[in-house]
Parts: C-alpha cells; sequence; structure tokens
C-alpha cells in the first residue's frame, strides 16, 4: 500500500510523557495508519509555554503544517487531547477528526474557580504543577528505573511495558547518571497553564468528534465536563475501570476504540 492511500493519525501526548512512551498502543495501529506524533511538546525555543497553552496550539498547528501532507486525524492524551481540540478549532482544514482522551478540561462554574486559582500560588496546591517542579530529575547508573517508577502511585496500574517504553523515551544517560529529559520545569508549567478560556471554543468544532474517559479519572470529573460536551456536541464515551492514564493501563483496547471510530469516520466520508 503507498503512502498516499495511508490515512493520517497525530498522537500528541500527556504532559510529562514523550510521544514514544505510547509505543504499546502505536504498535497496536493498523498498518494503513500514517502516525505522527511530535515527540516533546514546548521544549522547542519557538515555542516556549504560553497563557492558555496558546503555543502550544500553534506548535501543533506548524507541525501538522510542515511534517503532514495530507489532512490528519488527531488524537490526544489528558493535555495533548486539549491541544488537539483546539487545534481542530482553529484549523478544521488539517484536521479530519478529533479522539481527546480524558482532557483536564474545567467548564461551568469550576472553569472561573481555575481562572481565579492560575492567578495565586494555590494554583500548585490544585494541580499537579507542584509536584513536578520538585520530582526528581536524575538517577545513579543502573538504577533499575521501570522498579522505581513502578513503585510510585502514577504507575502503579500501568502495563509494565508502558514503563519500559516510558523510562526508553524520557530517560538519558548523561554525564555518568541516568537524567529525565523532559524539562520538570517546563512540566510545571503547562500545567499552570492549563486552558481556562475553553468557553471561546464552544460551537466551533465543526469536525467529527469523540471524548473518552476514565471511568476512575480523578482528572475528567462529569460535573467539571457537562458543559463542555453539551456545548461542543461531542460524543462521550466512558472507558470502565480506566482512572486518567488509561492509555497506559490498557492501550490495546485504547488502540481498538482509536481505531474503530477513525474506520467509521472514513466510512461515512467516503459515502458523502
Amino acid at each position: 500500500m503507498t503512502k498516499s492511500t495511508k490515512i493520517n493519525l497525530h498522537f500528541a501526548h500527556a504532559n510529562g510523557f514523550p510521544a514514544p512512551s505510547y509505543q504499546q498502543l502505536f504498535n497496536q495501529l493498523p498498518d494503513d495508519f500514517e502516525l505522527h506524533a511530535l515527540t516533546k511538546f514546548a521544549h522547542s525555543a519557538r515555542f516556549p509555554v504560553s497563557a492558555n497553552l496558546n503555543n502550544q496550539v500553534a506548535e501543533l498547528i506548524d507541525y501538522l503544517t510542515h511534517k503532514v501532507a495530507n489532512p490528519v486525524y488527531v488524537v490526544g492524551h489528558s493535555f495533548g487531547a486539549v491541544v488537539s481540540f483546539m487545534a481542530a478549532c482553529e484549523r478544521p482544514d488539517l484536521i479530519k477528526g478529533v479522539i481527546m482522551l480524558d482532557p483536564p478540561i474545567a467548564s461551568g462554574l469550576a472553569r472561573l474557580v481555575f481562572k481565579l486559582l492560575k492567578h495565586t500560588p494555590l494554583i500548585d496546591k490544585f494541580s499537579p504543577a507542584g509536584k513536578a517542579k520538585v520530582r526528581c530529575q536524575s538517577w545513579p547508573l543502573g538504577t533499575d528505573l521501570v522498579a522505581y517508577f513502578k513503585s510510585r502511585a502514577l504507575f502503579k496500574t500501568f502495563q509494565l511495558e508502558c514503563i519500559q517504553d516510558y523510562v526508553t523515551a524520557a530517560i538519558d544517560e548523561q554525564e555518568d547518571k541516568l537524567q529525565l529529559n523532559f524539562d520538570a520545569q517546563i512540566e510545571a508549567s503547562i500545567y499552570r497553564n492549563v486552558p481556562d478560556n475553553i468557553n471561546q471554543y464552544y460551537q466551533r468544532l465543526s469536525l467529527p468528534s469523540l471524548l473518552v474517559t476514565g471511568s476512575h479519572s480523578d482528572v475528567c470529573i462529569p460535573a467539571f465536563l457537562r458543559t463542555f460536551v453539551k456545548k461542543s456536541n461531542i460524543e462521550h464515551l466512558c472507558f470502565e475501570d480506566g482512572g486518567h492514564m488509561f492509555p497506559f493501563e490498557k492501550p490495546q483496547l485504547v488502540a481498538k476504540i482509536i481505531t474503530d471510530r477513525i474506520r467509521l469516520w472514513e466510512k461515512a466520508s467516503n459515502l458523502q
């Protein structure tokens, strides 16, 4: 099958998880999907973190414009889902559809509260920014980092292979030590700038869209999402027995959801 007949898909990673961390999910995508993925958002001098992640939306649009020749389906997890959604609203000419996996979205009254918190030091207490800015960033050579991360609360439900992929993607050997290659201060800054203006995108999404949230997610709280789902007219599915990090907990099932939905959209598009 030639490249021109393939279905383009861009996957946008969660904050702090470089795109190759999702290799188990990527491995399950069909051969006729042409996968594209910006490795690490916000690590280019051209696109530093900015208010409401406007620069990261621009970064994705720039990547799609220069790296992907044809219209693409955008799929994103957490931070990546929000950026993908806003890019789809801004540039629907580049994008065929959007799938959001457990995005950190606060709508309705929750959005206003979050907006106020962002202007105070409390944002580091009510978001993961506080933990991100003081996270461990280096380890002695020889440290079993798969075991180390497996013992951490965030990773405890991950498939072991996903932890290995994360270690391969996020850790480099530098100056006789193992070093995190994702800047922790950038990671914290992204958390502090999760959009509080999502209401400005209501009614702007004109593409096929799907929101998938984990049934046990501590990020996608139904009350916070209700206004967004209603105003954006987006289909909402619940991923059973999944937390916020469900793409790492059950990557095979998530790949199937993505594949089946894009197949459905492609079929509908071809009938038009």
